[in-house]
């Protein structure tokens, strides 16, 4: 859902879109509750609830920028994230150089045919599936 058609939005949102008017050939867009920034359909920053942001950049970038003891590497749940960097205070002038960094990274990734992962649904369905045709295999012999 865009986010110029929400008539509430969070400060997360309310952030992202502010951002989105500053950093041209972007857009504002909401995903899973966080405003985010996106090139063509694809996100390259999301926004945080402590007014920080998250910004995909490549791998070696993030090396060297890690080493400014503000910025830290995202972690989702148990898993740190290679190609993403937390950044406080996203709306400062030196961060948005960052935004734009992001963007132009983003922008020139290769596009990505997106599936659907297996939902545990569907591997029990599967795994249903596969037991009754071997026990009619079975059954025949």
């Amino acid at each position: 859902m865009p986010i110029d058609g929400v008539s509430f939005m969070n400060l997360r949102q309310q952030l992202a879109a502010e951002l989105a008017k500053k950093i041209s050939g972007s857009t504002a867009d909401i995903d899973r509750g966080h405003g985010c920034l996106m090139t063509g359909n694809k996100i390259f920053a999301f926004t945080r609830p402590d007014e920080s942001a998250a910004l995909k950049l490549p791998e070696a970038r993030i090396a060297q920028l890690l080493l400014d003891s503000e910025l830290r590497q995202m972690v989702m749940g148990k898993r740190t994230m290679r190609q993403w960097i937390v950044v406080p205070n996203i709306d400062t002038p030196l961060n948005l150089k960052l935004l734009l960094e992001a963007r132009d990274y983003v922008a020139s990734l290769p596009q990505e045919e997106t599936s659907k992962p297996a939902t545990k649904s569907s591997k029990k369905t599967a795994k249903k599936t596969t037991a009754k045709s071997a026990k009619k295999i079975t059954e025949k012999r």
